[in-house]
């Protein structure tokens, strides 16, 4: 009668399995460190502003600015941030469910940069867009 291959011992039996799974666990953490596919959160570079004489309680007439963006799938329900750059000031508005928005008066000058971000309903920011503050129509000129 052949004889066999002595038996491995039941402990390093689990010793192997043990290897195995650890292996195993290895790989899946590996695979999910690479992450999801990046999608990029596009800029909202698709702004225009509009100019409005207000008068305060003191009598003075100053001119705010409007910004406005149009319908954005990306931004939908999302936080749009518009900041003047010159002046260290800026609003913040949120945006309709197409992802269009109106943002609220805030103060400036014509020809100010304004950067202008949005953070969507999953928390990503998006890459921020300079524009300079005039009442170019369609759009708002680019920051050179």
């Amino acid at each position: 009668m052949p004889t066999s291959a002595p038996d491995i011992p039941t402990r390093r039996r689990g010793w192997l399995r043990l290897a195995r799974l650890a292996a195993s666990c290895l790989v899946v953490l590996t695979l999910w460190a690479c992450g999801p596919v990046y999608i990029p959160v596009p800029p909202p570079d698709q702004a225009t502003f509009t100019s409005m004489l207000v008068t305060d309680a003191s009598g003075a007439q100053r001119t705010v600015w409007i910004a406005s963006g149009g319908a954005n799938s990306a931004a939908a329900n999302g936080l749009f941030y518009v900041f003047d750059s010159e002046r260290d000031a800026g609003v913040i508005a949120t945006a309709d469910a197409s992802g269009a928005y109106v943002a609220p008066p805030m103060d400036g000058t014509m020809g100010d940069h304004v950067l202008i971000y949005y953070q969507d309903m999953h928390g990503r920011l998006s890459p921020t867009a300079c524009l300079i503050l005039s009442e170019q129509r369609p759009l708002a000129a680019r920051c050179p």
